[in-house]
């Protein structure tokens, strides 16, 4: 008889808890998956940032937070895996003590430039029996993004200083407009060519702001997260610049873009004769150079910059160190 009582009490006492933890184990549990800072350059190292707080006297034996990152993201604990995907996993657990607060730090490197967003977290939280997984899904609208990777000044060409000056020189109302073109004059290692049409972009950006020329930004390169063409304002202030380097960084180099003669033709109409137009782009084909003439032949002050490997010469263009550069970017 009293181990049917013991048996009897053990069920409803089974049954009580399991009932509480299904109504209340979620209740005053705050949780949260962010990253230290919001916007880095490539190659820097960033965290990861898990932050737990149990504000009830109910214990979570087993809790266990379940999301997915870019594989992009290198973090030194993960090990390598030989799965085809372009996502890592993450699964950690924490056990959390009634009105306990638990936040951990998970170092990466941040490896390639783009903007990334945790599209969700799974959580998962087990009974005072361990014997049910109760779930929630929570939402991270916050992103974080990756800026092209710094251009050392040491590889910076000679003749985009004089570029710059000639720009300030020619008179304080003087406006820059760079244009990147994201069309490839071949397909042998394009990536990473586009790839330095970015920097390279991001890099005249931030000159021509901090020497005080007003910049604006156009490209045929779509937004990977608007899914249209990456375009900006004139930049006059801090807030704007940071907005414009965040558009930079979104460049989506796996999308074909549209033909550059649209952008081009959208772009000449910001010219008022304070103008001058920085073209940045690998392509040099036929129709492009005829594009780019006919630019010219309207009046319009423009200097083209093309990202070249080293061995590889700029054909058709002659090396017009006041026009003309060819720009090769030594990637470390």
């Amino acid at each position: 008889m009293k181990l049917v009582i013991v048996l009897l009490v053990g069920i409803i006492l089974y049954i009580l808890v399991s009932l509480i933890y299904k109504r209340f184990w979620h209740k005053g549990l705050n949780i949260s998956v962010e990253f230290e800072s919001d916007m880095v350059r490539e190659g820097d190292d960033n965290k990861l940032i898990e932050k737990i707080s149990n504000d009830k006297v109910l214990p979570i034996n087993i809790l266990q937070i379940r999301f997915a990152l870019p594989k992009v993201f290198k973090f030194a604990e993960v090990k390598k895996s030989s799965a085809v995907t372009d996502q890592i996993y993450r699964s950690d657990y924490f056990s959390v003590l009634p009105y306990q607060k638990v936040t951990r730090y998970y170092p990466f490197k941040c490896t390639q430039r783009g903007c990334y967003q945790l599209a969700s977290i799974d959580v998962f939280g087990m009974d005072f029996f361990i014997s049910k997984a109760r779930r929630m899904t929570l939402k991270t609208p916050r992103l974080m993004y990756v800026l092209p990777k710094p251009i050392h000044d040491i590889s910076v060409p000679e003749n985009i200083d004089k570029i710059m000056s000639s720009i300030k020189e020619d008179g304080e109302s003087r406006r820059c407009v760079v244009l990147l073109n994201t069309e490839l004059n071949s397909m042998s290692r394009a990536d990473e060519l586009v790839e330095d049409g970015v920097r390279i972009a991001d890099y005249l950006v931030e000159r021509c702001y901090k020497e005080n020329i007003p910049v604006k930004f156009f490209t045929n390169g779509i937004d990977m997260i608007t899914g249209e063409e990456c375009k900006t304002g004139f930049v006059s202030d801090i807030e704007n610049k940071e907005s414009l380097q965040k558009t930079i960084s979104r460049i989506d180099i796996t999308k074909s873009p549209r033909a550059f003669k649209h952008v081009l033709g959208e772009a000449e109409r910001l010219d008022d004769g304070n103008t001058d137009f920085v073209i940045i782009s690998n392509n040099r084909k036929s129709d492009f150079v005829k594009l780019l003439e006919e630019f010219t032949a309207k009046g319009h002050v423009a200097k083209l910059v093309i990202p070249e490997f080293k061995d590889v010469d700029i054909t058709p263009y002659e090396d017009d160190k006041e026009k003309i550069v060819k720009w090769v970017v030594e990637n470390d």
